[in-house]
């Protein structure tokens, strides 16, 4: 474990998580992760563009390079808890995976809890998956999906609903701290008082906002409870010190169970998503591994 990650754990458990014990609010949430943006996230990677578009009536944004793979895409859905969206940061790093992958990135910028709660974020998603399938009818398109945190379990609960309309699915997908089972008292997070840096108990308050009412066993909800047979190959990655560090191997398990091929990574030590953190070292090999999973499907 690097000392760069030693020293964000430290900023996390002594900054970020009394936090929430504060947070009141969807609105605090909001302005402390925008606050963050402003001071940590730069500009995009060299060579990449940024454009504005309606993907089945959702807002997304294409990230593009010259180098791009022609009908190579990546479809990322961002992290926030469901109610927030920090733009700067998730454009850099899609941008950055994009340059890796050499392929376009599909950013999707879906509806957002408490305006617009369940199921207004997978609805979207699935519009926009589909949008992006109609761009290339001829099976050549070369599709890849992934997403972190609350983006994480909606790019699963996407595979599983294209599956369920009859979609082309993606041909690999990378999962980062996904939350599979939306149903806390199924766990004991019991860990977050000590294990856990950056967050507690409370952050459930914030995270519930988008579920409401909802029945936590709709799949589209915890995706965990879905049809598991026929996935693409995925790899779902956490960390040690994270609420959902369990989260990865139940979902591989079930998978496995139903015929389907999930490899997970639990990285000792590190936060949540600390994949979007550039400076780590650690995140710097996630993104390494990853683009070479995402890219088995195409190596000749």
């Amino acid at each position: 474990m690097s000392l760069r990650a030693r020293f964000i754990n430290f900023l996390l458990s002594r900054f970020s998580k009394p936090l929430w014990k504060k947070m009141d609010s969807v609105a605090d949430y909001r302005k402390m992760l925008l606050g963050i943006e402003r001071w940590v996230y730069g500009a995009l990677p060299r060579g990449t563009s940024m454009s504005e578009v309606n993907a089945g009536g959702v807002p997304a944004h294409w990230l593009r390079r010259e180098d791009s793979v022609p009908g190579r895409v990546l479809f990322y859905i961002h992290g926030g808890g469901f109610c927030t969206h920090t733009p700067k940061l998730y454009a850099r790093f899609a941008a950055d995976l994009g340059r890796r992958l050499n392929a376009d990135v599909l950013l999707v910028d879906y509806r957002l809890a408490p305006e617009h709660p369940f199921p207004a974020a997978p609805d979207d998603t699935l519009a926009a998956w589909r949008w992006l399938c109609e761009q290339s009818t001829d099976g050549a398109a070369q599709r890849l999906i992934a997403g972190d945190s609350a983006g994480a379990n909606l790019a699963l609960v996407t595979v599983l609903q294209a599956k369920d309309v009859e979609l082309p699915l993606p041909d690999a997908g990378w999962i980062i701290s996904p939350a599979v089972d939306c149903d806390w008292s199924h766990d004991d997070y019991s860990f977050l008082q000590n294990d856990c840096v950056s967050f507690s108990t409370d952050t459930f308050r914030i995270i519930d906002v988008y579920f409401g009412d909802a029945d936590r066993g709709d799949y589209r909800i915890s995706p965990i409870t879905g049809d598991l047979s026929g996935l693409p190959p995925m790899l779902i990655e956490a960390g040690t010190r994270e609420m959902f560090r369990k989260h990865p191997e139940t979902f591989a398990t079930n998978a496995e169970r139903a015929g389907s091929h999930v490899e997970t990574k639990l990285w000792e030590g590190m936060p949540h998503c600390f994949q979007t953190l550039e400076i780590l070292p650690e995140a710097q090999r996630a993104r390494v591994e990853a683009t070479e999973f995402l890219l088995k499907k195409f190596a000749k």
